[in-house]
């Protein structure tokens, strides 16, 4: 290497210094990439615990009557009688 020019090893230096910076970049992008992966595996996961909870709180605790469908029925009750016209 000693009848390169200190420009050819200034110019060495610097590919060899992007060439680094790229592989860490890429490496780091990577590993960024790994997290979010799991942290969106352990969020589908949580998810579908969550989903299975409410099922079984469905099945043990069925849907209470809702008010208003029981004024449905009995709603003409409520109302005032209807008035006969004289004949």
């Amino acid at each position: 290497m000693g009848d390169l020019s200190k420009e050819q090893e200034q110019a060495i230096a610097r590919s060899t210094m992007y060439l680094v910076a790229a592989v860490l970049s890429i490496l780091m992008i990577f590993i960024a990439g790994l997290f979010l992966s799991a942290e969106l595996e352990q969020q589908a996961l949580q998810k579908a615990e969550t989903s299975q909870q409410i099922a079984r709180q469905q099945e043990i605790a069925p849907r209470a009557q809702r008010p208003w469908t029981l004024w449905r029925r009995h709603g003409s009750a409520m109302l005032p009688a209807k008035r006969q016209s004289p004949s």
